[in-house]
């Protein structure tokens, strides 16, 4: 067997069935996600990095929360200090979330797959950081 087929057998088996298979329960579990025209997303996934979509912060703990009882299953556990949680368009009405597990920060902005996702729902401030990033 050639040793790239054994390094995606292994990527399969250890990383992506696990979360295919936590995200899938997550999302089948009813969790209503955000609307964009005729389509519902629950989730935005790649590899091993998860976001979690809801129009509601109540629905986004009640995932989470599913999502935690998931992950268990394979003896996995979220990372919490790496764990954030935005709310488009609308004022946070706290800084921190409880969770049954630990509290979540809130956030105004974040960097998911090098891109800079914002509260406002704008570009400008990932514009901003990548001309940052090529002058510094």
């Amino acid at each position: 067997m050639a040793s790239g087929r054994v390094v995606e057998l292994c990527l399969n088996f250890f990383i992506l069935g696990p979360m295919d298979h936590m995200t899938e329960r997550t999302a089948h579990r009813r969790i209503p996600g955000v609307t964009l025209g005729n389509e519902v997303f629950t989730d935005l996934d790649f590899a091993d990095d998860v976001a979690l979509l809801a129009e509601m912060l109540k629905v986004l703990v009640v995932a989470m929360t599913i999502m935690q009882e998931e992950v268990a299953v394979f003896d996995l556990q979220i990372n919490r200090s790496k764990t954030k949680i935005l709310q488009v368009r609308q004022s946070m009405p706290c800084s921190t979330v409880q969770l049954v597990d630990g509290h979540v920060e809130m956030v105004d902005a974040f960097v998911y797959l090098g891109s800079m996702i914002h509260s406002s729902g704008g570009s400008r401030g990932d514009v901003l950081r990548r001309i940052g990033v090529v002058h510094a």
